[in-house]
């Protein structure tokens, strides 16, 4: 199957979501930048709504919210991920199943949304069509926080956390790509920050964008 298609990667991460979970779910615990990242963007949310944790895998992101008492909809491809984040999470948040490129969500109905290392699953030329949906339902002025991985061209795996899957597709992204997509959706970027990768991560390096969608 293509490395980009949806089923490829649906596919793959619900082979490795144990593993993955086991991995990276407590990540946040240790990635201050991250932290620091997203208290800042919720500091900046100030409409009513549901927050999005887009690609949410074991929802570490959509936890470390709804535990500030923000309300949460987790949001991920693979039905293994979000059983993971149902056994973590227990009823802190909410879980759907969707892909990125089509929310299932009304639109004007969310506050904000996350999205920490899940826009890589799609190909360059789908960038615009994630952020046209976050476009679509957020509220003016609402807020996204994105995480992803600065680079160029593509990368290929067929092995992941020690299991074979079929080849997946991870996009790197320049920041200037990056804000060149975000502003042609009608987004405002408010702050980028940088990190170096941890020596158990992908070695690239990352990059946090706060955006809010501008009115009218």
């Amino acid at each position: 199957m293509e490395p980009f298609n949806p089923d490829t990667v649906r596919a793959a991460y619900d082979r490795v979501a144990q593993d993955y979970a086991a991995a990276f779910a407590d990540d946040l615990k240790q990635l201050p930048v991250d932290r620091a990242v997203l208290d800042a963007g919720m500091r900046r949310v100030t409409a009513q709504g549901p927050l999005l944790d887009v690609g949410c895998g074991p929802a570490q992101v959509g936890a470390y919210l709804a535990e500030r008492g923000v309300p949460v909809v987790g949001v991920d491809l693979t039905v293994g991920m979000l059983e993971v984040a149902q056994r973590r999470t227990a009823a802190r948040l909410s879980l759907v199943c969707g892909d990125m490129r089509s929310l299932p969500v009304r639109s004007r109905s969310c506050a904000g949304a996350t999205m920490f290392y899940s826009l890589q699953h799609v190909p360059r030329a789908d960038i615009t069509k994630v952020f046209g949906e976050l476009r679509r339902v957020l509220v003016q002025g609402g807020i996204i926080v994105v995480a992803t991985h600065l680079g160029e061209g593509e990368l290929y795996i067929s092995e992941f956390l020690g299991h074979h899957v079929d080849p997946v597709g991870g996009t790197l992204h320049t920041q200037e790509e990056l804000e060149k997509a975000l502003m042609g959706e009608s987004f405002v970027l408010e702050e980028i920050r940088h990190r170096d990768p941890l020596p158990h991560e992908h070695q690239s390096k990352r990059v946090y964008i706060i955006a809010r969608l501008a009115a009218g």
